[in-house]
């Protein structure tokens, strides 16, 4: 009854068409929706990356992005070695993760990739809607806020940006943080008395989502 699914429900593992933000958003959420996954729960065989080396491999490529946004070459060449490092590892484990499933789309669904659309149109899953209820507040320490968000139905993480400049200029957006939890995000670093704008949106099996409407706030 399911075989016609099931020899649909591939992964998408071309990330050369990603922006570095939508990237880094993309690869974040495949490391939190695996990190506790019951379905796919470590050892994995030895012939793949383990979610340790992942896991390593991701948040090298996170520092060296955000490293590069000082424009220097040499950042963004460190920056396009540890994104072929994490590239590699995540289309190695691909075919490992839809071997063990069988083709259940509802567990592949939920590894963080995204799904061949013809997959996702059988399941008729539509892409995320914008997060609801979202407030920024004050954090506990100088130059933190926490993030409030509703828990999104078919989001694996959440990713927020800020911008200090104009918010009508989409350039002006810059990644702040990935979260796989929706409760509290905490972001840190950021310079008091200064005016900053939010937003979130979270990130599923079959893309990004919409953004939710954008705040701004005075940190103190």
């Amino acid at each position: 009854m399911r075989q016609g699914c099931d020899m649909q429900a591939k992964l998408i593992v071309n990330f050369n068409r990603l922006s570095e933000v939508d990237y880094l958003a993309r690869s974040g959420s495949i490391v939190a929706a695996l990190t506790g996954n019951i379905s796919f729960a470590p050892p994995w065989i030895a012939q793949v990356p383990s979610l340790v080396e992942i896991t390593a491999a991701f948040n090298a490529y996170q520092s060296a992005y955000h490293a590069s946004l000082s424009k220097d070459i040499f950042k963004i060449a460190v920056r396009e070695s540890k994104r072929l490092i994490l590239t590699n590892f995540l289309k190695q484990l691909a075919p490992y993760l839809e071997l063990v499933v069988l083709g259940d789309v509802s567990k592949l669904i939920s590894t963080g990739y995204a799904l061949r659309h013809d997959a996702m149109h059988t399941q008729g899953n539509e892409p995320l809607s914008a997060p609801k209820a979202f407030r920024v507040l004050h954090g506990a320490y100088s130059g933190t806020l926490d993030i409030r968000v509703a828990k999104l139905l078919g989001a694996a993480s959440y990713e927020v940006q800020i911008a200090q400049c104009d918010p009508c200029i989409e350039s002006n957006w810059r990644h702040a943080i990935l979260a796989s939890n929706c409760l509290r995000i905490s972001i840190v670093g950021l310079i008091p008395a200064q005016i900053y704008w939010l937003r979130v949106r979270g990130l599923g099996s079959n893309g990004m989502g919409a953004w939710s409407n954008e705040l701004s706030i005075i940190v103190l």
